[in-house]
């Protein structure tokens, strides 16, 4: 695992972020955007016509110029990777992604929308009891046990090896045809680790303590009565999801106070119910333009830097 240590963290590289970024680099903090899989909806935006100064720019351009902005400043980085944990509140933050752990001394969450619902039913109400997101982070916690683990891109093989390597029990589950992953498919078959591709999971289940118990999996693309005639249950000890992180339950888990619609709550300057820990963009809800964005992340960079002045007194 990498490990980084910044004065302020940002996660998510869209316009709230980036906006966040260039108001941290302009005040000289040591500053790192964490840049997630999931894209900034601003690229889905074919045609934007109400940016100021822009009469007709694409939302790619517009977010390569909003990034090329943030990285011009020497003390802003950015790095790739989903958050899959968060310790705040605790005087110095600690956020993990499945590669690295870094300490931050505020934390800016501009997430956008991401992904706001549960892909696997069940699957929130047992993240930490038998619901995974890192491989690497709990494998050994499961060591000649039995864990299933979800996905659909090359990271799902490479966690798989991993997994094996610790001496789990590793079932791979994945909902294309496990010949079209690039790497390291092969090499999965050739140490005996049991691939069910074409399939997805339905539903996690609890025991009566509330810990996972089993999962129910159909083949992909199956519809009405077909669906129920080809449902299996597999009992498992842990089941690693590699395709998505959702951020909502993740951050609710790590405290961080949400609304009836899961957006996170910010009072006037952008911080959450955490001191030292700030919100700004599509993921305090509102409305989804670019402008408020951009300006709700500059609100959280410049009261993120005020914080920081204050706790240093500097």
């Amino acid at each position: 695992m990498d490990e980084y240590k910044c004065e302020i963290l940002i996660i998510g590289a869209g316009p709230a972020g980036l906006s966040a970024g260039v108001y941290c680099g302009r005040a000289n903090r040591d500053t790192i955007i964490l840049n997630g899989k999931e894209p900034s909806a601003l690229i889905k935006a074919k045609e934007i016509q109400n940016w100021l100064g822009e009469i007709d720019v694409s939302g790619q351009e517009l977010l390569n110029k909003f990034r090329n902005h943030a990285e011009s400043y020497k003390s802003v980085r950015v790095i790739d990777g989903d958050v899959i944990s968060l310790m705040l509140g605790m005087g110095m933050n600690m956020v993990s992604t499945r590669t690295a752990n870094i300490t931050c001394d505020v934390l800016i969450i501009a997430t956008g929308t991401g992904i706001r619902k549960e892909v696997i039913k069940g699957e929130s109400n047992l993240i930490g009891y038998g619901v995974s997101y890192c491989a690497l982070c709990d494998g050994p916690l499961y060591r000649d046990k039995d864990v299933y683990i979800y996905g659909f891109d090359e990271e799902l093989l490479e966690d798989a090896l991993a997994l094996d390597q610790m001496g789990c029990k590793v079932h791979v589950i994945t909902n294309v045809d496990i010949d079209d992953l690039p790497g390291k498919a092969n090499e999965l078959k050739h140490k005996g680790i049991e691939i069910i591709d074409h399939t997805e999971i339905v539903e996690a289940i609890p025991d009566s303590e509330g810990i996972i118990q089993q999962i129910i999996t159909k083949p992909t693309g199956a519809k009405g009565d077909e669906e129920e005639e080809n449902f299996t249950t597999h009992d498992l000890n842990c089941l690693f999801i590699i395709s998505h992180v959702p951020s909502n339950s993740i951050f609710k888990k790590a405290g961080v106070e949400l609304d009836e619609n899961g957006n996170v709550k910010v009072n006037e300057i952008q911080q959450t119910n955490i001191q030292g820990v700030y919100a700004a963009g599509d993921v305090t809800g509102g409305l989804y333009q670019v402008v408020f964005a951009a300006a709700e992340g500059a609100r959280a960079g410049i009261n993120a830097n005020k914080y920081l002045r204050q706790i240093n007194k500097d």
